[in-house]
């Protein structure tokens, strides 16, 4: 016996049948973001992977041999007249006039103290890039010094100033962007010892400009010390066939100068 047809279940039916295919057509959907999703993700670490390797200092922020005053070789540094208050220009002038007559004054890199942030970007040796999904280290072959970058995180309300200071980074695009502060006062700017306080904020932007090639914009910015946020550019290349080998400053250290070239 046929079954009496039941007012309303067709409606019912059709009901049913709209509600799946709306979930399949959010289930599609979700596909095709997962996939572009996916993509734009493949793309982005594929850019970031240019930073993997060993890199160098193209030019470090020194003066040429002979030369009075702080001049350097890389865009930027050569403003520092304009940059220091009296008291930071008094002391490089002091630096100078020790120079001048063989008996230069001893830098924190000299007397193998930490190089702290952001000298240890201004010095000559190599370092390397490692990268975790939480985590951005730098690791220096001057004396195996290294910095801890947090990403996609924010400053403590409370920080211990220290050496190399609490930097967080973030991608800006293909660029990575560094923020440092909580950096103590015995560090310096650069080898030359210009000198900083704890107000320093350093901000790093590192861009790979071709293959091999990378580029640092650094700003600067310190109202005890600066009279206006500074950005010094320097250029680093990349370093194939080799590893960052032990640099033990300490190690038959017989010459507290450090060389002007």
């Amino acid at each position: 016996m046929m079954a009496p047809y039941r007012l309303g279940s067709h409606k019912t039916h059709a009901a049913r049948l709209a509600v799946l295919l709306l979930a399949l057509s959010v289930l599609a959907a979700g596909g095709l973001i997962k996939a572009a999703f996916g993509a734009d993700a493949a793309a982005a670490e594929a850019a970031h992977s240019a930073f993997d390797g060993i890199w160098r200092n193209a030019g470090i922020g020194r003066r040429p041999p002979g030369s009075p005053g702080l001049c350097c070789s890389e865009e930027g540094w050569q403003d520092f007249a304009s940059k220091l208050k009296p008291w930071a220009m008094q002391e490089m002038v002091r630096r100078d006039a020790a120079l001048q007559i063989g008996k230069q004054l001893p830098t924190n890199s000299a007397t193998c103290k930490p190089d702290g942030t952001p000298t240890v970007i201004d010095i000559p040796y190599a370092f390397e890039f490692v990268r975790t999904p939480t985590h951005t280290y730098i690791l220096y072959e001057a004396d195996n010094q290294s910095r801890r970058i947090r990403m996609n995180s924010v400053h403590p309300a409370k920080l211990k100033p220290t050496w190399y200071g609490d930097s967080i980074g973030s991608w800006d695009g293909d660029t990575l962007v560094v923020d440092t502060i909580g950096l103590n006062a015995q560090g310096q700017i650069n080898w030359d010892g210009i000198p900083h306080t704890t107000a320093l904020r350093v901000v790093e932007r590192y861009t790979v400009t071709k293959p091999g090639a990378m580029e640092l914009q650094m700003t600067l910015t310190d109202p005890g010390t600066l009279t206006s946020p500074w950005t010094v550019i320097k250029h680093f290349h990349r370093l194939t066939e080799t590893q960052l080998y032990e640099y033990v400053c300490a190690q038959n250290n017989r010459d507290l100068s450090v060389p002007t070239e």
